[in-house]
């Protein structure tokens, strides 16, 4: 039986582009204290919840319990999508002695949780130093756009907004900066590979 699909193109994206730390995540325990509050933090932020429908009021009998049930509830459906999307990831096969990539979930290799280097580079700049100047600009973006090209989509969201300002700002960083963020990097792959060997060995 076919899943249903739930996210737009944009948002399965999204989700699919925090696969690896997904993994990284459960490899070092830290999945419901860090992982899930942080990506369910940014995700509120790009599409905040939608108010609950007149039913929804209905059966949880008030607006307060209709909102915090429906939070709930698109809690648990994305935090279901990184275990359904990653089922079996970590082992040479899929569920049930399946071979790897089956039912469209993703085997995820050591070369494929790597993240590229302007990535490693938000992971260690986003919150501290980034985070309210792109807030500013994607508002000015925003209003020039509206003004320049009224009655007209933007032609991206802020996360596609994001993703280009910060691989700008790494590109203009000095180069003790990205000498640091190559050295965390490198600390990331030593620690893929050794988890990568332990399951090899375990598997033989």
């Amino acid at each position: 039986m076919t899943r249903r699909q739930w996210t737009t193109p944009e948002q399965a994206d999204w989700l699919k582009e925090r696969l690896a730390a997904f993994v990284d995540s459960q490899a070092n325990r830290t999945t419901m204290k860090e992982f899930f509050p942080q990506i369910l933090k940014d995700w509120r932020i790009l599409w905040p919840l939608a108010q609950p429908t007149a039913d929804e009021i209905a059966k949880a009998n008030n607006v307060e319990d209709a909102v915090k049930n429906k939070k709930i509830k698109d809690d648990e459906r994305i935090k279901a999508w990184f275990h359904n999307h990653t089922r079996g990831s970590t082992s040479g096969t899929g569920t049930h002695g399946l071979p790897p990539v089956t039912h469209g979930l993703l085997k995820i290799t050591g070369q494929s949780r790597l993240r590229q280097e302007w990535q490693v580079y938000q992971s260690m700049t986003y919150e501290n130093k980034w985070k309210e100047v792109i807030d500013s600009e994607w508002d000015e973006y925003q209003k020039k756009w509206k003004l320049d090209h009224p009655n007209t989509n933007l032609p991206q969201k802020r996360f596609a907004f994001m993703n280009s300002f910060l691989k700008e700002k790494y590109k203009e960083e000095a180069e003790e900066v990205k000498k640091e963020v190559r050295e965390r990097r490198a600390a990331m792959k030593a620690e893929i590979d050794e988890k990568d060997n332990r399951n090899d060995a375990y598997q033989r």
